[in-house]
């Protein structure tokens, strides 16, 4: 078959390489079955991706945690990282949001181990090469499941010292399907659903507002704003124009959004050429109603993403072979009124129900001075669409090298990747009116707030870069009777130029083009005798371009040894343990992504200088000037940390897999204000030090039991726990009235807050106003009863003063980042059924109560359910809320212990229910297999919190996904 062609590199490669098999395909062909495996491999006799080469699972002396790219297909998630939570012990995640688009969760391996504003963030590799890029610009996070075949966490030093200053926080790192000999295997997936807010938040009607709204007036001493007649007007619905009873909520949103997907892949090849291809598409319409359907210049909220990858495998020679990886996913996502929803949930998160009318009677728009109307905003501002791709290329040519050295390789690499964010703004404004009524019942309009104006538009570039990675290996792989010996030498260089926004005043380096350039040299030394002595060794030397020069470079050695136990005589014999290893490693690694305090210039070792003014005679005559900045600091370097893990694997009976791994990591030089050893007094803006020092501790255990099928029924569980807890151990803090106030000793990320300790009662309030000192209160509040109580810790010499002020703040709660968490995978499989479930809860972490969802009235804002049990005289002893305020109260609305919650839950992150087809039935209808399924996602959650969603209480609500679809393979 001949082929003409004219487009594209990638368009051509990719013909050239389907249409032979194609053509196979069509001659004849078998494939796999459909869905999930039918046989569970032993993980022991495994081998998985350790970064820069492949190592068989029993060999391993390091600190990995593995899932394949297969099982985290049975969800439906925009973005990877929510494909994570539960799946792997070590990891965190934490979810960030679920706006399509725009929240991205918070990974992070083993607990916080730094502070002061330097990264705990991974390093996320794919396919060997950094991705770059933070939040929903992370290359990593736009990846999908179905192109993915692991995704490893590495958490010990040994496992991530050759990455040298960017690995204290540990390595995520993605290893993409491959194509395999044989003929063509297409096959395709499609799913349909709907998401719906899984919660919102419970705001009171018009009624309950202007009663209670009435309760905090006269609390505050002021005559009351709402009649009887106008209580029962917003009760009964009679007047909705002047009594307005109005659920934003329900003005805003829909019940449910469609969403789909759909994928479609091609594998095979021969001994020549194996190639994979992925064609992926992912649709979501948000939890907006449809405003552009009733207004031209608005919108409907839509987010869609397309991802394809083409990985090839090329002999080119008996010795020479090339890897040909092109990805990439484009992105569009469209909102009315802004690029996200953010305004516009805060918004109707402080709107009361009783404000004005959507609509006025003449059809305007209803409004205040104080509040827009959200309708209006999502009708009438306009809509924005921001557009973003991403694309990474690589080629990677092996040698091997027998002729000269039996078992010797060398390899060459590029990656060529790039993203690039563009921005659409279609704006306009519009008028809204305020209205009131005569004295003879008409209505009287008030003067327009905002004027009607065309719509306009403005293009720009939100974010964007490029990076350039140049990589060289020699690779050494023998065995020597017993002995297998191995070695890697490589030499990676990276360039990264980053662009930000056009104009970005908090960050006035947001345009450099400065690259950010990263050299490293590093090695791996491995060395295993009759698969039962185990050692290895690796080491980086590392050199970043964001340090003084003699102070770029730095060496990052680790070591690790093992001992498969079950090989020794005394073991070798035995039923129940069937494989026991231990090991253990030891290495130093370092973090480089350190704050720069807010300098000018990402170069802390630079000084930079800004305008300036001098005030000269004895008429203060300004004189205009240069000022140095914050000093430079030429020692300024990147984090270490010394990193330590002993670990046991043990597999009992053939069935009941079981690692446990115990870590200390010491982290130091880290960069914090200098407050306990520069003092103020200098006249200038000293520099941060690297005299941080933190610790962290704790555990993973990872357990899978399997079994195998018997008369048709298969079962499976897999358990993962983390524990981490970390402490700073020296932060240069200044001296501190209240040893409370210090953070060295803490737990990183502690809440500082006051501890409340009840309501004041009328007693309290007498006493207090007899002597303010016997009663503590804050300073310049009016404190009355029902007001919450803190407790006096400390003053100007140590001991209660009698006054709630900065002083008496202390540790309260624990960190947003769980100490505790735990993962549950478990399903079976009965004939042609199978289900599947993750379950992930998290304890040791706090969530607060915050803003006008939870505080009433304050700027005349909202009031929720939550105040329907506050303290009145008659509910004195069982309230759990304070008493109610029309002020903006100072007293009650301090961060405080009082609006902690207990942040622990247990969610249901994903499950399928799946039938597979027979292949009788499936060779009837001439194609390898089908498979029907039904999932959810994010579908309940066992909390404490009642009022929402502990991960995430305010802004874009929370949602649960339904969908049903079928795979196909050809």
């Amino acid at each position: 078959m001949n082929i003409r062609y004219t487009g594209n590199i990638f368009a051509t490669a990719l013909l050239t390489v389907l249409m032979p098999a194609l053509v196979r395909a069509q001659q004849g062909g078998t494939t796999g079955p459909v869905g999930v495996d039918t046989v569970m491999l032993n993980p022991r006799s495994a081998t998985i991706d350790i970064g820069f080469g492949i190592k068989p699972i029993r060999q391993i002396t390091s600190s990995i945690a593995t899932v394949f790219g297969r099982d985290l297909q049975q969800n439906f998630n925009l973005n990877l990282g929510n494909t994570l939570y539960g799946r792997l012990a070590g990891l965190s995640v934490t979810q960030g949001g679920s706006e399509p688009g725009a929240s991205t969760p918070n990974l992070s391996i083993r607990g916080l181990n730094t502070f002061g504003g330097a990264s705990n963030a991974p390093l996320y590799i794919i396919d060997g090469y950094i991705s770059n890029g933070t939040g929903t610009s992370n290359a990593f996070m736009q990846l999908v499941p179905e192109e993915i075949e692991t995704i490893s966490v590495l958490k010990d030093a040994s496992a991530t010292a050759i990455y040298g200053a960017r690995a204290a926080n540990g390595v995520v790192l993605v290893t993409t399907k491959r194509g395999q000999e044989g003929p063509l295997r297409i096959s395709f997936t499609t799913r349909q659903g709907f998401t719906q807010a899984r919660q919102l938040p419970g705001f009171l009607d018009a009624g309950q507002y202007a009663t209670l709204y009435n309760e905090a007036l006269t609390n505050d001493g002021l005559p009351t704003r709402y009649t009887d007649q106008d209580i029962t007007a917003y009760q009964n619905g009679s007047d909705p124009v002047f009594h307005p009873n109005v659920n934003w909520y329900k003005e805003v949103l829909r019940s449910t959004a469609p969403v789909s997907s759909y994928n479609l892949s091609f594998n095979g090849g021969d001994k020549f050429v194996r190639y994979y291809v992925v064609l992926n598409a992912l649709n979501s319409q948000g939890l907006y109603k449809k405003f552009g359907d009733q207004n031209s210049e608005s919108s409907n909220s839509k987010y869609s993403k397309y991802n394809f990858r083409t990985n090839l495998d090329v002999s080119l020679s008996d010795r020479l072979t090339a890897e040909f990886k092109i990805a990439g996913s484009i992105e569009q996502a469209k909102n009315p009124a802004d690029y996200n929803t953010a305004s516009t949930f805060s918004l109707v998160q402080s709107l009361p129900p009783n404000a004005f009318p959507v609509y006025n009677p003449n059809g305007t728009f209803g409004g205040s001075s104080q509040f827009a109307n959200p309708v209006g905003n999502l009708l009438s501002t306009g809509f924005y669409q921001d557009n973003s791709r991403t694309i990474l290329s690589s080629l990677k040519l092996t040698e091997q090298l027998d002729m000269i050295v039996k078992g010797l390789s060398a390899s060459a690499a590029i990656s060529i990747n790039n993203f690039f964010e563009s921005g659409s703004r279609k704006t306009q404004q519009y008028p809204r009116y305020a209205i009131s009524r005569s004295a003879t019942g008409d209505t009287l309009y008030g003067p327009a707030i905002g004027q009607k104006t065309s719509i306009s538009g403005a293009e720009e570039t939100l974010d964007q870069y490029r990076n350039l990675i140049v990589q060289g290996f020699l690779n050494y792989k023998r065995t020597f009777g017993k002995s297998d010996v191995s070695g890697m030498l490589m030499f990676n260089s990276d360039n990264v130029t980053v662009f930000g926004p056009a104009s970005d005043p908090a960050n006035p380096t947001a345009n450099s083009t400065d690259p950010y350039k990263h050299n490293n040299g590093a090695g791996r030394f491995s060395y295993a005798y009759n698969n039962t002595y185990l050692a290895e060794f690796s080491a980086a030397y590392m050199g970043t371009d964001i340090f003084a020069s003699g102070n770029r470079y730095g060496f990052f050695p680790a070591a690790s040894v093992g001992w498969v136990a079950s090989n020794e005589s005394f073991l070798k014999q035995s039923k129940a343990v069937t494989f026991l290893k231990l090991r253990g490693s030891y290495g130093l690694v370092g973090n480089d992504i350190i704050a720069s305090q807010g300098l000018s210039t990402r170069y802390l070792y630079t000084a930079t200088y800004s305008g300036g003014g001098y005030f000269f005679g004895t008429g203060n005559t300004a004189t205009g000037g240069y000022a140095e900045n914050i000093v430079a600091n030429p020692n300024a370097t990147w984090e270490k940390e010394k990193s330590m893990n002993v670990g046991v694997d043990v597999t009992l009976f053939k069935k009941l897999d079981v690692s446990f791994d115990y870590f200390n990591r010491d982290r130091y030089d880290i960069l914090v204000a200098s407050n306990s050893t520069t003092p103020l007094f200098l006249g200038v803006t000293t520099p941060n030090l690297n005299q941080g020092k933190a610790n962290n501790r704790g555990f993973d255990l990872a357990v899978n039991y399997r079994t195998t099928a018997t008369k048709g029924v298969q079962f499976f569980v897999g358990a993962n726990l983390s524990y981490a807890k970390s402490k700073v151990v020296f932060n240069a803090e200044a001296l501190q009235l209240n040893p409370g106030l210090y953070a060295t000793g803490q737990a990183i990320g502690q809440p500082i807050g006051l501890k409340a300790i009840g309501f004041y009662t009328a007693d309290d309030i007498t006493k207090r106003q007899a002597d303010p000192t016997s009663v503590p209160g804050v300073l310049t509040e009016v404190i009355q009863a029902g007001d919450i109580k803190y407790q006096d810790i400390g003053g100007p010499e140590g001991k209660p003063d009698g006054i709630i002020d900065s002083y008496d703040r202390a540790p309260i709660g624990n960190p947003g980042l769980p100490q505790w968490i735990a993962g549950l995978h478990t399903g079976l499989r009965y004939k042609g059924f199978d289900l599947d479930m993750v379950f992930q809860g998290v304890t040791g972490t706090s969530t607060y109560l915050g803003g006008s969802t939870f505080q009433a009235f304050q700027n005349n804002g909202q009031i929720g359910d939550i105040a329907l049990n506050r303290w009145t005289a008659q509910t004195a002893a069982t309230a759990d809320y304070p008493r109610l305020s029309s002020k903006n109260n100072l007293n009650n609305y301090q961060f405080s212990s009082f609006w902690q919650r207990d942040g622990s839950f247990i969610k249901l992150r994903s499950t399928e229910i799946g039938y597979t087809l027979p292949t009788s039935l499936s060779n009837r209808i001439k194609i390898n297999g089908i498979r029907f399924f039904v999932n959810g996602t994010n579908l309940f959650s066992i909390d404490k919190v009642k009022y929402g969603d502990p991960e995430s209480l305010t802004g874009y609500p929370v949602t649960r996904t339904l969908t049903v679809g079928a795979t196909i393979q050809l």
